[in-house]
Formats: structure tokens, C-alpha cells, sequence
């Protein structure tokens, strides 16, 4: 598990801004331990989604606080696959990510 507590938000912070905030912490952690290192973020949104209490934060203009994420929230990645039939994403398996404080 990866935490990271000193990602601070506003308590107004969108989910785009949440990503966003990951993005750069761990840039900023892989460019400290293992110098420059290039992360797909592309790739990584487009294969996972966050995931705070049975619900997928996929609405990127949604405010943190509609999902009931204050300080000290954890927030994972979860793995999902779009079906084809219905365009609904589904939870493959969760990913323990991040410790919000």
C-alpha cells in the first residue's frame, strides 16, 4: 500500500484535481528514488479508476465532498473493464492507493 499524506486538497477539490495531485506525487517519488522514470499516466487512467466507499469516482468535474472525502479519506485504485454491451465500468479488483490527509 502506498499512502501519501501530505496531498492536500481543498476541501472544494474536484476529482480531476485529486488525480491531477497523484500525478505529481508520485512523479515526484519516482524522480527522488529512481531518477527519471516515465509513467503512462494515460495508461493508468485508462486501466484504473479511484475508489472510495463502493463508489467509482469517474466524473472528473465531481466534487470530492459529493463522495463524502474529508482528511484522513483513503482512496484506491481499482482495476476495471469497460463492457462493451452496456458501457458501464465494473469493479474488477480493488488496490489499496492512497491515504488523503
Amino acid at each position: 500500500m502506498v499512502t501519501f499524506e501530505d496531498v492536500a486538497l481543498m476541501n472544494s477539490a474536484t476529482v480531476k484535481e485529486l488525480k491531477l495531485a497523484i500525478k505529481k506525487k508520485v512523479n515526484e517519488m519516482e524522480q527522488s528514488k529512481m531518477g527519471h522514470r516515465h509513467i503512462s499516466w494515460k495508461h493508468v487512467w485508462k486501466n484504473y479508476c479511484l475508489f472510495y466507499q463502493n463508489q467509482k469516482l469517474l466524473d472528473e468535474n465531481s466534487a470530492l465532498e459529493d463522495f463524502g472525502i474529508r482528511n484522513n479519506s483513503q482512496v484506491q485504485f481499482v482495476a476495471y473493464v469497460m463492457s462493451k454491451a452496456s458501457g458501464q465500468a465494473f469493479k474488477e479488483e480493488k488496490t489499496p492507493f492512497l491515504s488523503w490527509s
